[in-house]
């Protein structure tokens, strides 16, 4: 600290010299001194003061303690401590800003001692910032938490860190919170350490860590912080990045994935998710008979309608049962027994709505007419599944194919036809490996600000025996199950090579966790590098999935591959298991935007709100961003005016055999 000035306000200016000049203090000490107050508020304006000494009785109108009133009320002035010498010891009214009330007649060593210790505190706070030259009042206008933390208390902290708790000063804080262990949420990840000794564990590393702070409304700050030891001190500094916006972009993301935007149920993805821990629950899969039937006669208008008001009258006749209702995608529902009741009841209560729903036609209010529209409806059940989704959609499948209300899953449901499926597309996969019949092709993607096409995926395509042209929805599943997966990867990294070694186009490979795990497949992609050396136009896009448990495979395979001077993607994103924390670790050039939220995205708001935020958070982090299923213009148009950067679907192309 280069400076450190003292105000001296004394009605005698002559006998605070003369206590100052008997008083043995460092050379960076000096004082300046006022007889009255507002003399003192001007040298205040001109100097940089920081400590003042305050004598009861003044020159002019204004009293020591009015003095020291009005200093705590000046935003600029607040944080300036005061010391405070009184005549007589008489009781004065309290003012935050003082730090000591001392006898005028005390013995000058002791004034000296108060001096000194002020003097300390301040060179110990501002100490670590001493090597970039940073002032207390800059440090107020950074927008970071920093603290100091002394004996487990909050011993300065800067002025965001105060807009937090709503408080002005330090001490004030003090006041509030005694205990460092006041301020940080219960919940806080620390394993069995101490909430002091875990802080202190961050001084020993270089990687930060998230923490909770709470004050006193309860309201959350959501912290990545660092540490460092004040030198020569039992003092820990903290510098932290707030990451609650980032939070709450997670949590409302998350809050709009779960929710149907049509009925306000809980989604499939919500359903999903409670399965996880409840998979032995009964579960049941309604769906409305012959639902495509009524959207192609009366209109999605009125085939919205239906399904709104279906999930009307099935929830009013749940809810006093504590059953869960879920809106599945297309005209089906589930109904998930959380409340655990009996498996023969679960049945009456399935039987009976079934029969509530078909009782009573809708009736849709057209202009000057009702029309009146018959529902029925057909169930799936199951108990104690491993995989209760699935097998309630087959029970489904059952009862809809057997024109029964609803079927009970049995363990030999159609697992026979299922091997007999299985079996063949296993011995049409081989003979397409052994035909050379396993061959990419082409979807343009588009520059939405030129529409000129930059780039290509590359997409797995098989040629059956009658040369059809098959889509890997129907087989890819089944290679990999097979072990089959792995021969068609390579195939198709080594002639999407091929085809782009006579092209100036970028070029993206779709990579699966598989092939991502498979680290034999790696030295492939360099062994194909060497040969093509195309690096700088190959894009590999991997696909967001929950199968990824450990990301840091992933972070390994992003880092070396761009090592080599590839782009990487990431795939499908928004698709329901999306974490944009993934975006902040991972090193990504491009993110592709799910199908599932660029379809008819130009009519549905909620589907607006994701995809904008997406759009904002991948432009924050320099990341283009891709929307995939563009079918239309009003698709395009809107796409281009919220700012995705390119376009890929069949407005422009279909997948193409052959490159142009």
């Amino acid at each position: 600290m280069n400076q450190f000035t003292i105000l001296f306000l004394h009605n005698n200016i002559n006998k605070a010299k003369t206590i100052a000049d008997s008083i043995s203090l460092s050379t960076s000490i000096k004082f300046i001194f006022a007889n009255s107050g507002i003399e003192a508020l001007s040298d205040i304006i001109e100097e940089d003061i920081r400590l003042i000494i305050v004598h009861e009785k003044l020159s002019h109108k204004m009293s020591g303690i009015e003095v020291c009133e009005l200093l705590m009320k000046k935003k600029e002035t607040r944080h300036i401590p005061i010391i405070f010498l009184q005549d007589q010891q008489e009781c004065i009214s309290e003012c935050t800003n003082i730090k000591r009330y001392l006898p005028f007649d005390i013995p000058f060593n002791a004034l000296q001692n108060e001096i000194q210790d002020q003097y300390n505190i301040l060179n110990n706070t501002l100490s670590i910032l001493e090597g970039t030259h940073l002032t207390l009042s800059i440090i107020n206008r950074i927008q970071a938490p920093i603290f100091i933390i002394k004996h487990e208390k909050i011993s300065f902290a800067n002025q965001y860190f105060l807009n937090f708790f709503k408080l002005d000063t330090i001490e004030d804080f003090s006041k509030h919170y005694s205990n460092i262990t006041d301020i940080f949420q219960e919940d806080i990840n620390i394993g069995n350490s101490s909430l002091i000794h875990w802080l202190k564990e961050l001084l020993s590393t270089s990687k930060s860590q998230e923490i909770v702070m709470k004050n006193l409304d309860n309201d959350s700050l959501y912290l990545k912080i660092q540490g460092d030891v004040l030198e020569h001190s039992n003092e820990y500094l903290f510098i932290s990045h707030d990451i609650s916006s980032e939070k709450a972009h997670d949590k409302e993301i998350q809050r709009l994935y779960n929710l149907d935007p049509l009925t306000k149920l809980p989604n499939r993805l919500k359903l999903i998710s409670d399965l996880v821990d409840n998979q032995d629950l009964a579960l049941a899969i309604l769906d409305i008979d012959d639902f495509k039937l009524i959207n192609d006669f009366y209109g999605h208008l009125i085939g919205d309608f239906i399904i709104y008001e279906v999930s009307k009258r099935m929830s009013h006749y749940i809810s006093h049962e504590n059953l869960t209702l879920y809106r599945l995608p297309s005209d089906s529902f589930a109904i998930l027994n959380m409340a655990n009741i009996e498996k023969e009841y679960f049945e009456i209560i399935i039987i009976s709505l079934i029969q509530i729903v078909s009782k009573t036609p809708f009736i849709y209010k057209d202009k000057d007419k009702d029309i009146e529209i018959q529902v029925n409806l057909s169930a799936g059940l199951v108990f104690e599944s491993k995989v209760p989704l699935a097998h309630a959609d087959i029970a489904l499948r059952e009862a809809k194919k057997a024109h029964k209300d609803y079927i009970i899953y049995h363990p030999n449901m159609r697992q026979e036809n299922n091997n007999k499926n299985n079996l063949e597309w296993i011995q049409k996969i081989k003979i397409a490996l052994t035909n050379d019949k396993i061959v990419p092709y082409f979807q343009p993607i588009v520059d939405n600000k030129t529409k000129k096409t930059i780039k290509y995926e590359c997409l797995v395509r098989l040629i059956n025996e009658e040369n059809e042209v098959i889509s890997p929805y129907f087989f890819l599943d089944i290679a990999k199950h097979a072990k089959l997966y792995e021969p068609i990867t390579k195939i198709m990294i080594k002639k999407s090579f091929q085809t782009f070694s006579n092209s100036h186009y970028e070029f993206s490979i779709n990579l699966s966790i598989e092939d991502i795990t498979d680290y034999n497949l790696f030295d492939y992609i360099k062994s194909m590098l060497n040969i093509y050396p195309l690096a700088n136009r190959v894009c590999f896009e991997l696909l967001e999935t929950e199968k990824i448990e450990d990301y840091q495979v992933i972070s390994d395979f992003v880092n070396e591959v761009r090592d080599l001077g590839c782009k990487v993607s990431i795939d499908d994103f928004g698709s329901g298991y999306s974490n944009f924390s993934h975006l902040l670790n991972l090193n990504f050039d491009y993110l592709k935007i799910d199908a599932s939220l660029i379809k008819d995205i130009h009519k549905d708001t909620n589907k607006q709100i994701i995809v904008k935020t997406i759009v904002t958070f991948a432009q924050e982090l320099g990341i283009k961003t891709i929307g995939e299923f563009v079918e239309s213009k009003e698709i395009y148009d809107y796409i281009t005016k919220i700012g995705i950067t390119y376009s890929q679907g069949y407005y422009f192309s279909p997948p193409v055999e052959t490159i142009t």
